[in-house]
């Protein structure tokens, strides 16, 4: 006598895995299990599989509207002219866990799924039996458990009907519980398409309402387009078939691994495609789906068959009973998938590089040595992202990269080879990557230029109003007013502007009094002073003033634009400066003196250089003089010479960089 352990139902169907991303994962045990009992009658050649759904069609639950409600699905009907629920089959449906179908992969469990997802499931099965038929009607609840209604002799045709009643709201109102009969009908062909891929005849027809959807007739529509092959991962061997859908639900493009023929678990794999995007084929999109069977996969399916007992990664291997991890099997199926979408995916790599190409090109040559270094970035991006979205990625894969030259170059540091040769290929490689990288933080630095340059030029024209900017907008872009060089940063002010020479310097004030910086009561305030090539004994070799006027000022109160400057001259030569740091620096008859008068070249500044014997600079756009008693060179510099000159000044270094300057 066989003993039998007694099963809590409601345990049970409690202690299931959820599967609201898979809602209608019961209708889809339903559909297999109809499959089998063909088969097992032994008819497929004339098996057939009916789906209806059945809608709400009475009155909408609160907060619902009429049209809503009727949306959703209240019975899903499945019929087929299968074995039927014969004593045999009835008595496993009985057990739990049983292992009547174990041969076929059944693990006992599937009319569980039907109790977590739905109130009641009826079932109305005819079946033969000793050359008679017999109409077995049962009822199956989660309070009740299985009751027998009827069984008794009947001249009905061989045929079972399965009612799943009820449908749960927490799972009706999931995602993945589609309302659409044509979305459903797509869904059932993808969930069952590893038995149409073995060829099996049995006719699927879903029906809802007055539309009907052939399962089979849209297998036939990609039937022609799948490709089948097999792969070796670790000794063990795989089946994969490469399907392109032309009408499916997804949105991404996956990996399906299946266990006796039935779908497992799907792994998005766009990203290790590179895109998430549909494929064009001739003007008509697809997704792409390979679905991957394998007798290593038949072995190591759970009992709730929606997991694999498979590590993930490698690194927790059980190598007797598990050699090959989840991760090496994507890996090992995407590398075929990129070969069978190979011409797909060129034109996709080909649009991301000429994109990226064109983004490091025009706006951003400071990362223009991440693609080279990093080109898995490609599979972080569409064909068509953004160039905010380009930005992004690319500083993401130049800061990983920073961070493992950084942690090369240490490791080197700590080798101790015996010969060069060792260490050669690592440290070309490592010094090859670090110079792209220094070149792109130059890139970056000669953006940041381009940008001040720009904004120089375009803060000399009119403005909204019609007027031309106050002096003082210009001083700032130069250097902040009320401000020295010990209280900026480097990069905030751009002296550069009026002369490359005055970017390194001892000290620089802006619009402040010379009594704070000269040994003098002074209270004067130059444009700009700056104090640079100091010598060992504390003497500036050089002291740069920088006087701005007003663009397009037309007169001067002193009519004389130079006299301020060089009065600035005498009191700082006659006076020692006053550094920050305490320390004193000296101007004597040795320092040498740049002045510099920025202004627009007016009729009233020409007749005033030519009064004071002053020479034509190129172009006529400024004048030039010595003054030989205060050692003092004096210019008088057009707004558009400072532009000019500038520019030609960075046009090789921009050239080379890929920078477009206006």
């Amino acid at each position: 006598m066989t003993n039998y352990l007694k099963t809590d139902l409601t345990g049970k169907v409690n202690n299931l895995k959820h599967f609201k991303n898979e809602a209608l994962l019961p209708l889809f045990e339903a559909i297999v299990n109809s499959i089998e009992a063909i088969e097992e009658r032994g008819n497929s050649s004339k098996g057939q599989i009916t789906v209806r759904l059945i809608r709400n069609n009475q009155q909408a639950l609160p907060g619902m509207d009429i049209d809503e409600a009727q949306k959703y699905i209240i019975v899903f009907e499945i019929g087929d002219n299968g074995i039927g629920f014969d004593d045999n089959n009835y008595d496993s449906f009985q057990t739990a866990e049983t292992t009547y179908k174990m041969e076929k992969g059944g693990k006992g469990v599937g009319r569980f799924f039907w109790l977590k997802a739905f109130d009641k499931v009826e079932i109305e099965s005819v079946y033969s039996k000793d050359a008679d038929r017999y109409l077995r009607k049962i009822e199956f609840t989660l309070n009740n458990g299985i009751t027998e209604k009827v069984n008794s002799l009947t001249d009905k045709p061989q045929k079972t009907i399965v009612k799943l009643i009820g449908f749960k709201r927490k799972y009706q109102d999931q995602p993945s519980a589609y309302k659409k009969g044509e979305t459903i009908a797509q869904r059932i062909l993808e969930h069952c398409i590893s038995y149409l891929i073995g060829g099996t005849t049995i006719k699927i027809t879903l029906i809802d309402g007055d539309d009907n959807y052939s399962i089979n007739e849209r297998f036939e529509e990609i039937k022609q387009n799948i490709i089948e092959e097999t792969i070796i991962i670790k000794d063990h061997e795989f089946s994969i078939s490469h399907l392109k859908l032309y009408s499916t639900y997804l949105k991404m493009h996956k990996i399906v691994l299946t266990a006796n023929n039935r779908e497992v678990k799907s792994f998005d794999i766009s990203k290790l495609l590179g895109t998430t995007t549909q494929f064009d084929e001739d003007g008509s999109k697809f997704v792409y789906s390979v679905y991957v069977s394998s007798p290593y996969l038949d072995k190591r399916v759970d009992s709730s068959r929606m997991e694999f007992n498979i590590p993930e990664t490698p690194g927790t291997l059980d190598v007797i009973n598990s050699p090959i991890s989840i991760e090496e099997i994507k890996k090992g199926v995407t590398e075929r998938s990129r070969v069978y979408l190979s011409k797909y995916l060129e034109i996709i790599d080909q649009q991301k590089k000429e994109n990226v190409h064109r983004f490091v090109s025009k706006e951003n040559p400071a990362l223009r040595a991440v693609p080279t270094y990093c080109p898995e970035l490609y599979y972080d991006l569409e064909y068509n992202s953004s160039d905010e979205k380009i930005n992004e990625i690319l500083y993401k894969y130049k800061g990983k990269t920073e961070y493992e030259i950084k942690k090369q170059s240490n490791a080197l540091l700590k080798t101790q080879p015996e010969s060069i040769s060792e260490i050669e290929d690592t440290y070309k490689e490592t010094v090859d990557k670090l110079e792209a990288f220094q070149k792109d933080q130059l890139a970056g630095y000669m953006i940041l230029r381009k940008m001040i340059i720009e904004l120089l030029d375009k803060k000399l024209q009119l403005n909204e109003e019609g007027k031309y900017p106050n002096e003082d907008i210009i001083h700032d872009i130069i250097i902040p007013r009320k401000r020295t060089t010990d209280e900026l940063r480097y990069e905030d002010h751009n002296l550069w502007l009026i002369d490359e020479r005055l970017t390194f310097h001892e000290l620089a004030s802006s619009d402040i009094p010379l009594s704070n910086i000269i040994t003098s009561g002074s209270t004067d305030r130059p444009d700009v002073v700056v104090f640079s090539e100091t010598d060992d004994d504390r003497i500036a070799k050089a002291v740069s003033i920088i006087e701005l006027k007003k663009p397009q000022r037309e007169s001067f109160n002193d009519n004389r634009p130079t006299e301020k400057v060089l009065d600035y001259v005498r009191l700082i030569r006659d006076n020692k400066v006053k550094l920050q740091n305490g320390r004193p620096l000296e101007v004597n008859e040795t320092t040498r003196f740049y002045c510099y008068v920025v202004c627009d070249i007016t009729d009233e500044i020409k007749k005033f250089a030519e009064d004071g014997n002053f020479a034509t600079l190129k172009g006529e756009r400024g004048y030039y003089l010595y003054n030989q008693k205060l050692n003092t060179h004096i210019e008088i510099i057009a707004f558009d010479k400072i532009i000019i000159d500038v520019k030609q000044r960075h046009k090789a270094f921009f050239e080379k960089l890929g920078i477009d300057l206006k």
